[in-house]
């Protein structure tokens, strides 16, 4: 243990660190529709690099010039075909409507380098530019259409479908499945027979401003009416008229940049929007590295297919997710066999997403492998990362607004049968809030030989989840709070060894350990020690674990405000007379939760709610505080030489030097 700083740190961490929205924006006075959720970071001022150097400006260039300073090419696509191994292309500010693919090969000590001018805002954009530029003349009123309904003046033959976003905050659009439900007046579930809604189906629903792309016509319908939804729902209340706010469209197969086995390429300090499905395609990439990259994402924001190392820093994957939407609004409904139709699109399903490639099948090529993400920030969409079967670090990050799942562990394929090591998964010093699940695992195969190791974070879990739209029945919204710990039916759990992290709960957990411990499968160590679990309304049971899928659970601190001293005096009891306690001695000496505790881990602020201010660091006197079990001298910690004595429990030891997340790493 070590003594705590002054007041006046704890005042600054508290403000500043995890309860501070890093990329939470006020709207400019150019934003019409909606105060944004997130912003683009200030332009970057890094140095010039040394070695060749070409340049590039879409407002004053020519492809046919030299691609000097003082003669810049205008188009990056014709810009990336004339670079070699060690040169940098400097891209000057402006708007690049381009899809850019790139299959440059660099070399190991000498990458290729895409990066914007000292000072200069970047912004390549896959999407349809009349939306956005001269909206006054894309749209029309539709003749004897719903109220507020606008066509565009063009057609758009021969699209799969439409993302979309308002393009002055970056704010998402719903893309719906139906006409009758983008001309909907009804906000409210109502189902055609409530009494038979397995053989029926809902009635048009309106949920917020979006569009609907006539596939027979190939004009795009939008409609921005307002939403009229109860409160604590932040409505829509902007311009209805789609010629007066700019529009941010792109088709399904825009993908603004793509990596096409590209190797020893680097991206720095660009944003990319207008993302269809993806906005940036990995495909058998080698050595790629991102810096200070903001992707406003599509469907997915990045997607990869056997791509390693990858270096992820410094950059954020903002979703399109509306604060007028629901988790239900995208549910799939249209399943064979059922009379239900679907509303509307997943606007952005995951951040990062990864896959095999075709390739893989028939060569042995590498999967996704040696990944770094560090410092950055993911938001606002249905899953933030995907990781399984990755040696992948993942540290000082901020995963935040998410319906449904943080980080999904489980593999999405299994790794070839060339490679004998099995992969690593670290994930230390990030926090995780307001999302459903913060760990979760589902995936279709029956083994993984992952190893997860999950240290020294915050996982915040109190931010309520919009879960289900009000009904005619029911007029409130329903509001989730997030779990710890999850899966999809019978997943193939990793083994883990979960240890100094601070969980706080809002929501009644299923169980004291917020299901660190359970759902465990034989074969699959996990050992949970030195973690605080800090539930607010009460205190639940402690689970009894089952011993023979080797589950060793100590150390830990269990605490709520409403505890009471007789709980508190009997919460292990059940257990410590069990036989499976018995059992566990025979593969952990002590036996499990020898060593845990309830007690007040004494936070420096605490408060119910998650957006008030709450600092998590122990004060003097918290039973946290040299409370906690030696782990395993192999298991990593970056604060081990912080913590002096015996171990502290919890995220953050006694006095500890404050870390930060997301791009608060890059502003000190």
């Amino acid at each position: 243990m070590r003594t705590n700083p002054p007041l006046c740190l704890i005042l600054v961490f508290c403000s500043s660190l995890f309860n501070s929205d890093v990329s939470r924006a006020e709207a400019p006075a150019s934003v019409v529709s909606h105060p944004p959720l997130r912003r683009n970071p200030p332009a970057a001022q890094r140095a010039l690099a040394t070695g060749p150097a070409y340049f590039v400006d879409a407002r004053q260039g020519d492809d046919t010039s030299a691609g000097t300073q003082a003669a810049p090419w205008k188009t990056l696509r014709h810009a990336v075909q004339q670079l070699r191994a060690g040169d940098t292309l400097y891209v000057r500010e402006g708007v690049y409507r381009e899809n850019v693919y790139v299959a440059l090969a660099g070399q190991d000590k000498l990458p290729i380098t895409l990066r914007s001018y000292p000072g200069e805002t970047v912004v390549i954009d896959g999407g349809l530019r009349e939306f956005f530029e001269t909206p006054e003349t894309a749209w029309e009123p539709v003749p004897a259409g719903a109220p507020h309904e606008f066509r565009s003046t063009g057609k758009y033959p021969n699209l799969r479908n439409l993302v979309g976003s308002f393009g002055d905050s970056m704010i998402g659009l719903q893309t719906y499945f139906h006409a009758q439900d983008l001309r909907a007046s009804s906000e409210l579930i109502d189902w055609i027979d409530w009494d038979r809604t397995a053989e029926s189906d809902l009635k048009p629903l309106y949920c917020g401003p979006g569009m609907w792309y006539d596939r027979q016509t190939g004009y795009i319908h939008v409609r921005l009416a307002h939403t009229h939804l109860p409160e604590p729902i932040d409505n829509y209340r902007g311009p209805t008229d789609p010629r007066k706010v700019p529009l941010l469209i792109a088709p399904f197969h825009s993908v603004p940049l793509h990596l096409d086995h590209a190797g020893h390429v680097r991206f720095q300090d660009l944003v990319i929007r207008g993302a269809g499905y993806s906005a940036v395609l990995l495909d058998h990439a080698v050595d790629v590295e991102f810096d200070n990259v903001t992707v406003w994402c599509g469907t997915y924001g990045l997607r990869a297919m056997c791509t390693g190392p990858l270096r992820l820093v410094n950059s954020a994957l903002h979703g399109n997710l509306a604060p007028w939407t629901f988790r239900n609004d995208a549910s799939k409904r249209d399943y064979p066999g059922r009379p239900h139709r679907n509303i509307s699109r997943l606007n952005t399903h995951a951040l990062i997403e990864i896959g095999t490639g075709l390739e893989s099948s028939v060569f042995a090529t590498p999967q996704n492998d040696r990944w770094e993400i560090f410092g950055s920030e993911f938001t606002d969409a249905h899953d933030a990362v995907y990781f399984g079967a990755i040696n992948v670090q993942f540290h000082h990050n901020l995963i935040e607004n998410m319906q449904d799942d943080g980080i999904y562990l489980s593999p999405m394929y299994l790794r070839h049968r060339l490679d004998k090591t099995d992969p690593q998964i670290h994930i230390h010093e990030n926090v995780i809030r307001q999302v459903l699940t913060a760990l979760a695992f589902g995936g279709p195969e029956p083994v993984t030989h992952d190893r997860v190791f999950v240290y020294r974070n915050v996982f915040d879990l109190r931010g309520p989840i919009r879960a289900g739209r009000p009904s005619v029945r029911q007029g409130a919204p329903s509001f989730s709070n997030g779990h710890l710990m999850g899966d999809h039916g019978s997943p193939p759990w990793s083994a883990i060894n979960y240890y100094h992290n601070t969980s706080v709960m809002s929501d009644p957990a299923r169980d004291a350990a917020m299901g660190s411990v359970g759902s465990n499968k034989a074969g699959h160590p996990r050992r949970v020690f030195n973690n605080i679990y800090y539930n607010f309304p009460r205190l639940p049971p402690f689970p009894l674990l089952t011993t023979d899928e080797n589950v060793v659970s100590d150390g830990n601190l269990f605490w709520s405000p409403r505890s009471n001293e007789q709980q508190d005096k009997t919460f292990f009891d059940k257990f410590r007379k069990s036989e499976p306690f018995t059992r566990s001695r025979l593969f952990y000496e002590p036996g499990s939760t020898t060593h845990s505790l309830v007690g007040d881990p004494k936070f420096s602020v605490i408060a119910p709610e998650a957006s008030s201010p709450n600092d998590y660091r122990l004060t003097a006197g918290s039973t946290a505080v040299d409370s906690g079990v030696d782990v395993p001298a192999d298991w990593p910690d970056p604060l081990h030489n912080a913590d002096t004595g015996k171990p502290d429990i919890g995220a953050i030891p006694l006095g500890a030097k404050l870390w930060s997340v997301g791009r608060e790493q890059f502003k000190k």
